[in-house]
Formats: C-alpha cells, structure tokens, sequence
C-alpha cells in the first residue's frame, strides 16, 4: 500500500508539475463502465463517475499532448446461480484514480466547432475496492462450487481469489466534438496488464465511458 501511495503521488505531482506549463485547463465529469472480465471467472459490470481535471498544451500540425487526473467511484452488484435455486450476490465498492497521457488530433470545422480523437496510455491505480459475499448455498464447505460468504479487501486480502494488482495499465482511444468552450467526448479503456495477483488465470480491466469538460 505505501508503494502504491508513493506511485500515486509521483504521478499526480509529475501531472501537476506538467500542467504549470499547460495552455489548456479542463474540468471533466461523467459516467464509466468499467467490466472485469477473465477466462476462469464470470464477468462483473461496474457503474460509476468520475470527474477530475486535464491540462493540454498545443504541438504542431493540430496535434496535442493532454494529461490530468481522474478520480473514480464505482459500484457492482453481480447475481450468480447455481443448481437447487442457490444463489451468490458480490456487491463491490471501489476508488480509482486515472493519469491518461494521450495524443489528440483536433479538426476545426468553424471557429466555434472542432472534432478530435486520442490515443494513448491511461494508468489506472487502485485506491480502494471492498466486495461483500451473501449466498443462499447449503453446499458442504468441501464442495467444488461452495463459496464462502464475507467482506473481502480485494486489493490486500489473504484469499487468492480476492487478490488484485492495483496498477492497472490500459490504452485509451477515444474521440468527440467541441464547441466553444464545451467538449462532450467518449473512450474506451482497453486493460493490457493481467490484475490476478496470485496468477490463477487471465483477469483485466476495461470498460468505456463518456465525459463532459468545460475549459476554464
């Protein structure tokens, strides 16, 4: 956990250090949905947002570099079954933080309107994520499909189910218009780092989200 503060804060201060010297400041906020998804395990679907800011400094050929950090609240509440009308609920909470790092393309269509897409890096960091385990099993402990219920810290919890790598690296691709001051934009997150700790199978983070920025 202290390394990862320690990562977080070098990070957040080289984003800040980087946009002193910015042309462009943003205020971010909207909706993402992030998806857990691997070959042993049933996919789970969060819901959240986030807001945070970007700073972006101009290159050439309507080219741009833009950073900033983005700070996420998500919820899951996931249903499984099993044979005999059991059941298993995983309801988990969790922060995040992403430090994108991406080149954007602008097209100005008039003065006041421009399209533009992005490419690049997003570092997502893991700040907190609790899941909470109910079942209606009556399957003996033993059983290959028992599952137990309880409150797990998925980030620092003994089981090697539960065990999740906070770094997760993904590419970002997105794209929307501006007018004026005013950008609604859209992306998707693609998770390339493996998030199983105890290594038992592929396991990543990706999802889409959409955004609304006032330059300020």
């Amino acid at each position: 956990m202290k390394n990862v503060l320690k990562s977080t804060l070098l990070l957040v201060f080289l984003c800040f250090y980087i946009g002193l010297q910015a042309q462009t400041y943003r205020f971010e906020f909207g909706y993402n949905q992030p998806i857990r998804l691997g070959t042993n395990v049933s996919s789970t679907y969060f819901n959240g947002i986030r807001l945070g800011g970007t700073a972006e400094w101009g290159l050439k050929n309507n080219l741009s570099l833009l950073t900033g950090a983005l700070y996420n609240i998500v919820y899951a509440n996931k249903l499984q079954g099993y044979p005999n009308s059991a059941t298993v609920t995983y309801q988990t909470f969790g922060h995040y933080l992403d430090i994108p790092l991406h080149l954007n393309y602008t097209y100005p269509i008039t003065n006041l309107l421009k399209i533009f897409a992005y490419a690049g890096p997003n570092f997502n960091i893991g700040l907190f994520q609790n899941m909470k385990v109910t079942s209606t099993q009556t399957y003996n402990v033993t059983n290959p499909m028992y599952v137990a219920p309880g409150n797990y810290n998925l980030y620092s919890g003994t089981s090697g189910e539960y065990q999740l790598n906070r770094i997760n690296l993904q590419l970002d691709l997105g794209g929307g218009v501006q007018w004026k001051k005013y950008q609604l934009k859209a992306g998707y997150d693609f998770g390339i780092n493996y998030l199983n700790k105890t290594g038992s199978g592929n396991l990543n983070q990706q999802g889409w989200y959409v955004t609304v920025a006032y330059q300020f």
